[in-house]
């Protein structure tokens, strides 16, 4: 059966959700139909700090070989054959099982400033039902006095913004030549020419960049209006436990009467400094790592 010829491994809340969408409307591209299949860490043990319903989550994941090679199993012949799992980029043991399954497989990142992704992570997180504690100042204080986690970051908002720690390990399994990293603001402010360049590297025609139907999807913020957001958040396990049931174009209808037009608040500037100073020991690395200019992650 077919396995990946490239995959996305994340990161969380930088775009990816947007990104399997354009991969899949390249005639020469088949995009797994299931987003996130998380195949590579399923067998990653779950941290005490994740709450029941994500635990649930997590137990949907596609943990035995043949059904994720089934996954792929209506790629056309000749087809470019590729996955999106932004958890990819939470789990140390994930570059070397991927590699074990699709050593030649290219390996494609996003990035987000650190602290506009935890933020974003947050909050999507709470609106979700997935985050009950109020105060994300005191998440992150207890994140540093926990100290962050260096096997799996799930549910983790500093540990996901680790890029230098979990992507150095992608540059440690894999040759540099199958690994290709863009920032979230190249996506926002050029998605075409990001999709031209990803198309090259993914070894399709780059034509078609020019004729994706670009829209955003599963963007962050606040649900407005008290019903709407209560019934949204509070309904969360039952959300869940349909998920497997319902098809993605049921999904998609449903979401946007409670997801659109989303109030989206500020990160404040104390803290987005305060992340940027815990993290910039890993953003030094990060940086030197994919050589691009990251030192505006680091200004308060």
């Amino acid at each position: 059966m077919p396995l990946p010829d490239f995959l996305v491994i994340g990161a969380s809340r930088s775009g990816t959700t947007s990104l399997h969408n354009y991969l899949r409307q390249h005639p020469e591209i088949f995009m797994c139909p299931r987003k996130s299949p998380n195949f590579f860490v399923s067998a990653d043990s779950i941290p005490a700090r994740e709450g029941p319903v994500a635990r649930q989550m997590m137990g949907q994941w596609v943990a035995d070989r043949e059904s994720y090679e089934g996954l792929f199993s209506g790629a056309r012949e000749g087809a470019s054959i590729g996955e999106v799992s932004p958890v990819y980029l939470q789990s140390w043991a994930a570059p070397e099982r991927i590699c074990g399954s699709c050593p030649e497989a290219k390996l494609v990142a996003i990035l987000r400033a650190p602290a506009e992704r935890a933020w974003a992570h947050y909050m999507g997180r709470k609106r979700d039902g997935l985050e009950t504690r109020e105060s994300f100042e005191a998440v992150l204080e207890e994140e540093l006095a926990e100290g962050l986690p260096d096997e799996v970051a799930f549910g983790s908002y500093l540990g996901c913004s680790r890029y230098g720690h979990f992507l150095g390990r992608y540059f440690e399994v894999f040759p540099k030549e199958q690994i290709r990293v863009y920032l979230f603001e190249e996506l926002c402010d050029s998605p075409r020419d990001l999709l031209g360049d990803l198309f090259s590297f993914l070894g399709v025609d780059r034509a078609p960049s020019a004729t994706i139907s670009m829209s955003r999807h599963h963007p962050s913020g606040e649900v407005r209006g008290a019903l709407r957001k209560a019934l949204w958040t509070s309904s969360v396990g039952l959300r869940t436990a349909l998920r497997p049931m319902l098809p993605e174009r049921v999904r998609r209808l449903a979401a946007p009467l409670f997801l659109k037009d989303l109030d989206k608040p500020p990160l404040a500037p104390e803290l987005r400094a305060r992340i940027g100073q815990a993290l910039a020991a890993d953003t030094e690395r990060c940086q030197a790592l994919i050589d691009r200019d990251l030192r505006e992650w680091l200004e308060p």
